[in-house]
């Protein structure tokens, strides 16, 4: 049924938006309260699809907004995004105050989310293609793994820091709004908008003329998203522009009551209808628009990722306020007539003192934009030497020497971003502490880990390697005094599984050296509780219950581990003690085929051949370790007792 005139769709667009808001609050307590909860309805969720193949709750959602943008136009843009409601909202506020900003009109701005989409949609998909790479396999991950679809405890996952959230909000719902117009955000910074504008030109949904339009202009006078609603309806039955968010401001004061939402023909690909003069209007030359592009360009480079806290849409939103400060300071410097809102910066042959002032600021802005990118242009060079290094450090003949001059660069490179920054993140710690660990530096190293866990003492896999660097120095107490800490909170990822096992194995190995063997034995059980897979728990587990007696316990977990050495060993000494002489001798031949001159294996060996029967192969046996290690006690008094006939000979563990 068509959408007319009388209904007061204002007042319902503020219930819809606020209760987006009322939503998103719910949600957030819900997973405060429970743990875990949906996945975030986040649009930046789609790129994990796209890029890792893991169907998202984000992406289902931001399909379906797709999906009803196809049939009734950019509804959803208006009447469910959270970013719009802050932008109508400060233009209110403004109009409360008296202040109507000035919608500033940009040939090269709209480019920006164009390139914005191909950064984010379709260059990595190109960059795989020519990689020879497969295409991603779409799949569902579940709620163990590190990116769950649509149950995680990580409600979090991919939103900004608090502090960064409500800077996001104040720059790109509000602070836009009054340097460059209303909705601007939504037409020079926002890729989803830009795609949500595609899929309205083949949209039937229109606001459509069906009475007899006046031209009095009403219409476009209380469009918010700055279209000559009264001559496109004019010249076309509909309104043609694809920044039209189906508000229906236009429909509900309409004095005729001609306009209506209705079904028609889609724009298709329909130019804007001309102004009066004949020519689109602009507010920058083409020098200036240039200018405009080239340097929102770099202040988003300089931006995007700063310290990691800046996020690409708040990144963006900076790039094309602090290029559009530098064209007004440029006309400021000339001295022409310059105003920023309502205040005047310039006139002719004439520079206010807010002007000046003026000059100062984005002086100083442009000061911490030249320090944040070299900043950031130390980070992003020692990431990259880092990562390779990273990268070849897991591969199989792994030697350091031949990376010495990657190492220097990582080194340099992320020294130097430390050193000039204004703060430190906790990934620039973690590989600040890594490279530390290279080349043997425990003290930096303890520094890095101590500001690291500091920022984040959930971090569990900096928690564990600082207790092993801290055991590894001999400082016991201190290495369980870091453990003790973590894990916190909840566990539910497979690799916290994995990380909180291992953490609680190395806390029961601290405890069994400062003789808490009850403790320990505690902790064992509770690592291979995280994660069954864990051998080394497993084996000192084993090793446990056969100091308990109980055997067949013992004898059951090594069993359930793959060959080794440790667990050869001492499933031929379990053998060994029941009197399964030949089970035993094929054990301690694997273990020997592996280890051939390990000491303790041929003991075992010569007690096996001994116990059955075959004394001179026993004796060759001790006479090969006494070869090797004439004052071994063992080997010595074992090959006595054989010589003098001996019958009762031990087996070592």
């Amino acid at each position: 049924m068509p959408l007319k005139q009388g209904t007061d769709y204002a007042r319902w667009r503020v219930i819809s938006l606020a209760s987006v808001y009322l939503l998103m609050g719910l949600h957030i307590a819900h997973w405060k309260i429970a743990g875990k909860t949906l996945a975030p309805l986040e649009f930046n969720e789609v790129l994990y699809t796209l890029h890792l193949g893991i169907l998202t709750a984000g992406f289902i959602f931001m399909g379906l907004a797709m999906v009803s943008t196809l049939l009734f136009g950019r509804f959803f843009c208006s009447w469910m995004c959270h970013m719009l409601a802050l932008q109508d909202a400060s233009a209110w506020i403004l109009r409360k105050l008296k202040i109507k900003p000035r919608h500033i009109r940009s040939r090269t701005f709209y480019w920006i989310p164009v390139g914005a989409v191909i950064y984010l949609f379709l260059l990595p998909q190109l960059e795989r293609m020519f990689m020879g790479q497969p295409a991603v396999s779409i799949h569902i991950a579940g709620a163990s793994s590190n990116w769950a679809s649509f149950v995680t405890t990580d409600f979090w996952r991919n939103l900004p820091s608090i502090g960064i959230t409500l800077l996001t909000f104040l720059v790109c719902g509000g602070f836009v709004v009054y340097v460059l117009g209303s909705r601007t955000f939504c037409q020079y910074a926002c890729p989803y908008g830009m795609l949500f504008s595609v899929a309205d030109r083949v949209a039937p949904g229109k606001i459509l003329l069906k009475g007899n339009c006046t031209s009095c202009g009403i219409c476009t006078s209380v469009c918010d998203s700055h279209i000559q609603v009264h001559r496109e309806v004019k010249a076309y039955g509909r309104v043609i522009d694809t920044n039209c968010l189906k508000d229906l401001d236009c429909v509900q004061v309409c004095p005729e009551g001609a306009l209506e939402f209705g079904f028609g023909q889609p724009s298709g690909f329909f130019t804007r209808v001309a102004s009066k003069s004949g020519k689109r209007k602009f507010d920058f030359s083409w020098q200036e628009d240039a200018v405009l592009l080239i340097a929102a360009i770099v202040f988003i480079v300089i931006y995007r990722g700063l310290y990691d806290a800046v996020p690409f849409l708040l990144a963006i939103t900076l790039g094309i306020l602090l290029a559009f400060g530098l064209v007004i300071s440029l006309r400021v410097l000339k001295r022409q007539y310059v105003r920023l809102g309502p205040i005047l910066l310039s006139r002719p042959n004439h520079r206010t003192a807010r002007g000046r002032w003026f000059l100062v600021l984005y002086g100083g802005l442009i000061l911490f934009s030249i320090h944040s990118a070299i900043v950031h242009w130390h980070t992003w060079r020692g990431e990259q030497a880092y990562n390779h290094l990273a990268g070849e450090s897991r591969k199989s003949g792994w030697e350091a020497g031949k990376y010495a001059g990657t190492y220097q660069t990582a080194v340099e490179h992320l020294s130097k971003a430390e050193q000039w920054g204004l703060y430190r993140p906790a990934s620039l710690s973690r590989e600040l502490a890594s490279l530390a660990l290279l080349r043997k530096d425990t003290a930096a190293a303890i520094g890095y880990f101590t500001s690291l866990l500091q920022e984040i003492p959930e971090d569990l896999e900096a928690g564990l390697r600082f207790a092993r660097l801290l055991k590894a120095k001999g400082e016991i107490d201190n290495a369980i005094r870091i453990l003790e800490k973590v894990p916190s909170g909840v566990i539910e990822t497979d690799r916290d599984r994995i990380l909180a096992s291992e953490i609680a194995f190395e806390l029961g190995k601290c405890y069994s050296s400062t003789n808490r063997f009850d403790d320990a034995r505690r902790l064992f059980e509770k690592s291979l509780a995280y994660h069954d897979g864990n051998r080394e728990a497993k084996a000192v587990l084993g090793v446990i219950k056969m100091q308990e007696g109980r055997w067949r316990e013992a004898e059951a977990i090594f069993r359930s581990l793959p060959p080794s050495p440790v667990t050869d060993n001492n499933l031929a000494l379990i053998c060994l003690r029941d009197g399964r002489f030949a089970e035993a001798e094929t054990f301690l031949e694997r273990f020997l085929r592996q280890d051939p001159g390990n000491v303790q294996a041929l003991y075992n060996l010569a007690i096996v051949r001994y116990r059955q029967g075959e004394r001179a192969q026993a004796l060759q046996i001790l006479n090969d370790i006494l070869s090797r290690d004439p004052v071994n006690q063992n080997a010595l008094a074992a090959r006595d007792r054989i010589l003098k006939g001996g019958v009762s000979l031990a087996s070592e563990k």
